[in-house]
């Protein structure tokens, strides 16, 4: 959310991490990702935490009034061999059939700069619809309680890894399987894990699958490569030779 977004206003979310706790983990704190969130919307009542009158407009980058409200929508995830439902989105709606403590559900909202906060909510509603042929979820939430703002991690380091050994070149050979290359952050509780992938010398090598903290080498043809991690706090660097042989 940014300075001057007004009241009830949707906003996409495809960059954020939004998590909720999983209260019933045996751990002591065990955060699960929703996946398939596209828009947020949040609005507030007619009186804030201060007791002064609503404003239209948002003056901070997160939802920090006490009587705020949250619609996440998306779309429904599901494993395709599985068949299970994407395990952030079930728990939300679990929550949403609780009453009482038991429905008092934790969410943590971090920006794609990695700024974070964490409020309770009470799931009020949980719908699903189909639009145009395409199937849609929605939940609403009302804040409960005051939210908490993170502190902001920065990042030292980044490493590419094989498992669990750090990696600074690979030979391989055309036409072989793909190669998985890791990441390891320093601190692992950076706020923003967030880094671009450069690659040279593209006709002996392809660069896919980018995730979180993975990306796959895919070797084309006999030749030199080289692929350069830059994170985007702090403009941290990780090289990876990429030796092609036939």
């Amino acid at each position: 959310m940014t300075k001057g977004r007004k009241n009830s206003c949707a906003m996409n979310i495809r960059d954020w991490l939004v998590q909720i706790l999983d209260g019933q983990s045996d751990s002591a704190e065990r955060w699960v990702r929703i996946y398939g969130l596209t828009t947020l919307k949040y609005s507030t009542d007619s009186e804030t935490e201060d007791g002064s009158a609503a404003d239209d407009e948002w003056q901070e980058p997160y939802v920090i009034r006490r009587s705020a409200r949250l619609t996440l929508s998306g779309h429904p995830v599901v494993d395709a061999e599985s068949g299970d439902r994407d395990e952030g989105q079930e728990l939300l709606s679990q929550y949403g059939e609780k009453t009482g403590c038991d429905g008092d559900a934790t969410l943590r909202l971090i920006d794609p700069y990695g700024h974070a906060m964490e409020a309770d909510y009470i799931v009020t509603a949980v719908e699903t619809d189909s639009d145009d042929g395409e199937n849609g979820v929605s939940w609403e939430l009302m804040q409960v309680g005051a939210p908490e703002t993170l502190p902001y991690v920065q990042m030292q380091s980044v490493t590419l890894m094989d498992g669990s050994a750090p990696l600074a070149g690979v030979t391989i050979r055309a036409g072989s399987a793909p190669k998985v290359v890791g990441l390891a952050f320093v601190p692992e509780n950076a706020s923003n894990r967030r880094y671009r992938v450069h690659l040279t010398g593209k006709r002996y090598a392809a660069i896919s699958n980018v995730t979180e903290n993975s990306f796959t080498v895919t070797p084309l043809a006999e030749g030199e490569a080289s692929v350069t991690v830059t994170t985007l706090n702090g403009g941290r660097t990780a090289t990876l030779r990429v030796t092609v042989t036939e």
